[in-house]
């Protein structure tokens, strides 16, 4: 009897390990991404992937969709985004509850062109993981390209409101003000994303950048310098604000970064 109820409790057991997991990742997930197609964001969704997928194994359990969803963004990194849908489509079968995997879907379907299925598959990644922000960017970019900016502004302004404490949903929500020419709601908005993610290194230099832009020079090089202050290796970034501050307050250059000693 034992052997016959142990295969059940185990699928069981892996499933609720799955679902764990897969709530945990997207909840420690903090996207910075300012392309639809950044590879960086594979990356991250890979690594997400490979974490849930050691946790299933560890457990002695073997998910089948994470074959498939690495087959699909092997696929997309590869281009053929017609495979990678696929991939990405067999994973959503294997595993419905997975928010990363209708994301990918969604990115394969917008690189394809096809824009209400993109946001679809977008709607359905927030819904089962709200925390991924480049999901309500991408579904926004997709609306503004169908001539459609008040829901992309719906649909960012849902990023901040599922992400209160993540910088980049504001910030998104500030560059499409900015685009919009609202200068007043894009200053609000990267306000918004200092004060919510105030480690963020994006959020200040983004905000600092805004400032310097509309005339606040003093307070937008502050700014910068806390951005700086958070990330020291921005080349770029410590260019323009040593160009931008007065003479005899010049940056340092910034510490080089070596290897910790055992």
């Amino acid at each position: 009897m034992a052997s016959r109820t142990a295969g059940p409790m185990r699928n069981a057991e892996c499933r609720m390990r799955s679902e764990l997991h897969s709530h945990e990742a997207a909840k420690h997930r903090r996207p910075a991404f300012r392309t639809p197609h950044s590879a960086l964001r594979i990356l991250v969704l890979f690594q997400a992937g490979v974490i849930l997928g050691a946790a299933l194994l560890a457990a002695g359990c073997e998910d089948p969709s994470l074959k498939f969803n690495k087959a699909g963004l092997d696929a997309y990194r590869a281009g053929d985004y017609s495979r990678a849908r696929a991939g990405f489509e067999e994973a959503i079968h294997q595993n419905p509850d997975v928010g990363e995997y209708y994301f990918n879907r969604g990115m394969a379907e917008q690189a394809l062109g096809n824009l209400r299925p993109a946001i679809f598959n977008y709607d359905m990644a927030t819904k089962l993981s709200p925390g991924i922000v480049s999901a309500y960017q991408n579904a926004a970019t997709c609306y503004l390209q169908l001539n459609e900016p008040q829901k992309a502004l719906a649909e960012l302004q849902k990023g901040t409101q599922a992400n209160p404490y993540t910088g980049h949903a504001f910030v998104n929500l500030g560059k499409f003000y900015l685009a919009q020419n609202d200068i007043y709601n894009a200053k609000l908005a990267m306000a918004k994303a200092v004060a919510a993610d105030p480690d963020n290194a994006a959020a200040h230099r983004e905000y600092g950048q805004l400032l310097i832009q509309t005339g606040d020079k003093e307070k937008g090089i502050e700014h910068l310098r806390h951005s700086l202050e958070i990330e020291p290796i921005q080349p770029a970034l410590s260019a323009e604000v040593s160009k931008l501050a007065p003479p005899g307050d010049q940056l340092p250059p910034p510490k080089p970064q070596t290897e910790s000693k055992p």
